[in-house]
């Protein structure tokens, strides 16, 4: 095998965890109540040799075991670090065929694997903290849609006591000859009531159990981060990356799925008799029970200034990148002065930072303050740090071989980007400047300056690129493959993108002069107003509270703040 050796030793005895950590995997003797170690004998002597490890309680490894799967955990499972047909630990993972794999599983089923790795060499940590954040996503996105499911059962349960209202009125109307009528409408409409909270209340436990095993998965996961080894770690990942994705699709799909209900009532062939008597004035009368779940945004104006030169600008403003620090703070890139600007929660400036280029695009906040700059004619991110006292300082610059526009966050570690001039619509730039492509189809052409934008959703793996000059939306899920193309009335040269609560994606619509508010998969919601021409720039803050917005309108300019409802 290419990478890792297979051998047939014993692979079920607990390892010393100070000399894993030294990739040398020798048998623990002891397990120490107080370090939380498992240790063999050498390095169980500091405990004889240190005094302030004379008082620290030392226990069999049996009992160190059972401490560990009983006390440090209670969620913890040990059997997600066995092999279920051989019930062994996992010692190597097959990358060809994505697969961790027991020394039994290395030898009689992957001997002629040609890329397997012993799992002590992974970066199990890395994977971890990645793992956590899906799931801390997933957690609040399947929250969010419990959340409709309960204000679904109870304006349902308005709309259909508003029956007996309509009831009585019609009833007022034909005395006797509806009397009769009124009870099988009802009957109707408590059957299909009754039908429909079920369905409800199916969907609710569903994700309320979701969200019960994902917390559980959640404390496995910090233990497993602060106590496990790097092996742990990546088992942990790689065991529990499936239920996170399937449960970021159950909940996508649950959410997609609610729409308008309705409940049509017109009269039944048993009542023919009384049509002649009621037809003039009832002909057209029929029941109509109509819920539209609210699941669209509603944007608040807050305030909004107007973009003009100012001290030592030389052309009038164009903002082109727009960020929230998590503190609310907006930071807002000059394209035409090569700017900078720090703006408060009320839209004042506090401060600026002139670049030494021309023509910087995009911006994103990386932390409380850290935000990244890219540059396309100066092929360059730039790392900047912003004061809590708004002072702007430069870090370190990292130079690019490609030119890139929007830049949204996709982890801790890499940003996806919108390309100029490039084979391809979006790349992946990491922290420290690497630049790689991403294995999917996309349109064969290249973007000019201004024509291509996109934001990346966390936790579902999914970028959505705006394509200004055809009008269309493309939604990619880089982990399956599948995409949609979104092409409505509402979307005309699209530019900015930013994703708000639900993950629903707000888009800056210059030609109909609006923001429009998509879903995930793909389905338009509705067209916000925000009162200016040409919206081109835009951005939400981090809780998902706040949206600010700015326009391309020569001598018309604004820099608009709202709050999301």
């Amino acid at each position: 095998m290419a990478e890792a050796q297979v051998s047939c030793d014993n692979d079920d005895k607990q390892q010393c965890q100070p000399c894993s950590r030294k990739s040398d995997n020798r048998a623990a003797v002891i397990f120490c109540l107080t370090c939380k170690e498992f240790q063999c004998l050498d390095c169980s002597k500091g405990h004889d040799i240190y005094a302030f490890m004379n008082d620290h309680k030392l226990v069999s490894v049996a009992e160190g075991q059972t401490h560990v799967s009983s006390t440090e955990c209670d969620d913890f499972d040990a059997t997600l670090y066995k092999c279920v047909k051989h019930n062994k630990r996992f010692k190597f993972y097959c990358k060809q065929d994505n697969i961790l794999l027991c020394t039994k599983c290395a030898i009689t089923s992957h001997g002629k694997c040609e890329n397997i790795v012993d799992i002590e060499d992974m970066d199990g940590q890395g994977r971890c903290d990645k793992l956590k954040n899906e799931l801390v996503a997933t957690i609040n996105l399947t929250n969010q849609v419990t959340e409709l499911l309960d204000d679904a059962n109870s304006r349902l349960s308005a709309d259909i006591r508003a029956v007996s209202d309509k009831l009585k009125d019609m009833k007022a109307r034909f005395i006797q000859i509806f009397d009769d009528f009124t009870d099988e409408i009802l009957t109707h409409a408590s059957a299909y009531s009754k039908s429909t909270h079920n369905d409800l209340a199916k969907k609710k436990v569903k994700c309320e159990t979701q969200v019960q095993s994902m917390k559980k998965d959640m404390r496995t996961l910090d233990s497993i981060i602060s106590t496990g080894t790097p092996a742990e770690q990546f088992i942990t990942e790689r065991r529990m990356l499936d239920a996170v994705h399937q449960a970021v699709k159950d909940a996508t799909s649950i959410h997609e799925e609610l729409s308008t209900i309705d409940i049509n009532c017109s009269f039944d062939d048993q009542f023919k008799k009384f049509k002649s008597k009621v037809q003039s004035e009832f002909n057209s009368e029929s029941f109509k029970i109509s819920y539209q779940l609210p699941n669209t945004s509603k944007l608040e104006f807050v305030r909004s200034i107007e973009v003009k030169k100012t001290g030592d600008d030389l052309k009038e403003p164009l903002y082109s990148g727009l960020s929230f620090l998590p503190d609310g703070r907006l930071v807002v890139l000059d394209n035409r002065n090569s700017k900078c600007l720090i703006y408060d929660v009320n839209l004042n400036m506090k401060n600026s930072y002139k670049f030494p280029y021309e023509y910087p695009y995009g911006v994103t906040a990386v932390s409380d303050d850290e935000v990244v700059v890219t540059s396309g004619g100066a092929y360059r991110l730039d790392f900047l740090n912003v004061s809590k006292t708004n002072k702007v300082t430069f870090k370190r610059s990292c130079k690019m071989n490609a030119q890139y526009d929007s830049i949204s966050m996709m982890n801790n570690e890499k940003f996806v980007v919108s390309a100029i001039d490039h084979i391809k619509p979006f790349r992946i730039v990491s922290m420290s400047g690497d630049e790689t492509d991403i294995n999917i189809k996309t349109p064969s052409k290249k973007y000019p300056v201004d024509s291509n934008f996109c934001t990346y959703i966390c936790g579902r793996s999914i970028i959505v690129q705006a394509d200004r000059d055809e009008d269309k939306i493309y939604i990619y899920n880089i982990e399956s493959g599948d995409n949609v193309v979104v092409k409505d009335e509402l979307v005309k040269s699209p530019c900015g993108l930013a994703v708000g609560p639900y993950d629903h994606v707000f888009l800056c619509s210059r030609g109909t002069k609006c923001l429009v508010e998509i879903t995930p998969g793909g389905r338009v919601l509705s067209s916000h107003q925000v009162e200016m021409y040409y919206p081109r720039s835009i951005a939400i803050s981090k809780d998902k509270k706040l949206l600010a917005v700015s326009n391309t309108a020569q001598g018309a300019k604004k820099l608009s703040l709202y709050k999301i409802a």
